[in-house]
C-alpha cells in the first residue's frame, strides 16, 4: 500500500472545509493562514481541480466544489481511522505505564510523599505525572487518570470523590491581639 504523501495538505483541506476559512483552519493546525492556503493549493495541483469556490463573503469565504463535497466524508473517515489507530498504538505502548494528570500542589503535598509505597506495591508500573491546573484532553494526551479539585461534574469523564476538603481561616497571633 502506498502511503499518502499529502497528509498535511489533506488535514489543511479537511479543517478548511469544516471551518469554511483558512484562518480558522490555521488556528486549529497551529500554522499561518498562508500555509493552509499553500497546502490546499498543492492538493488542488495533485488532484487537478479546485477544491473550493473562494469568495469575499466573510461568513462563508470558502465553499466546497462538488467533487470536494463528494470526497470529504471519506477523507474525514480516513482521519477518524488514523486517530483510532494511533489510540491503539498508544494503548499498546502504555503497558506498565500509568499516566496521571494532577495539580502541582496536590502532587507535591500528597502524591509524591506516597509514591514510594506505590512503587513497592506495584513495581512493574511506571507512574508518569503531568502537572497542570487545567482539565486536559485525556484522549489526546494519553492520560489514564486525573486528580482535580471540584464538584466532579466533567463532561465525558467518570469522576470519583477521593476526599472532602475542609477550609478554615488562619492568621498570625499578632493579628488577634490587634482585633480581639
Amino acid at each position: 500500500m502506498k502511503m499518502p504523501v499529502h497528509l498535511n495538505a489533506l488535514r489543511a483541506f479537511e479543517a478548511s472545509a469544516r471551518h469554511q476559512s483558512f484562518s480558522l483552519a490555521a488556528e486549529e493546525l497551529n500554522v499561518t493562514p498562508a500555509a493552509v492556503g499553500q497546502m490546499v493549493r498543492s492538493l488542488e495541483e495533485v488532484v487537478g481541480f479546485p477544491l473550493f469556490h473562494r469568495s469575499n463573503n466573510r461568513r462563508a469565504a470558502l465553499l466546497l466544489t462538488e467533487p470536494a463535497q463528494r470526497a470529504l466524508p471519506d477523507i474525514r473517515a480516513g482521519f477518524q481511522s488514523l486517530n483510532l489507530g494511533m489510540t491503539l498504538l498508544r494503548e499498546g505502548a502504555s503497558n506498565g505505564i500509568l499516566n496521571v494528570t494532577i495539580s502541582p500542589a496536590f502532587a507535591a503535598k500528597w502524591l509524591l510523599p506516597r509514591i514510594e509505597d506505590f512503587q513497592q506495591r506495584w513495581p512493574d508500573i511506571d507512574v508518569r505525572l503531568e502537572t497542570s491546573l487545567k482539565l486536559l484532553d485525556f484522549t489526546a494526551l494519553g492520560m489514564d487518570v486525573g486528580i482535580r479539585y471540584g464538584l466532579g461534574h466533567w463532561e465525558g469523564l467518570q469522576a470519583e470523590r477521593l476526599m472532602s476538603e475542609e477550609v478554615f481561616p488562619v492568621c498570625a497571633p499578632s493579628l488577634i491581639a490587634i482585633n480581639p
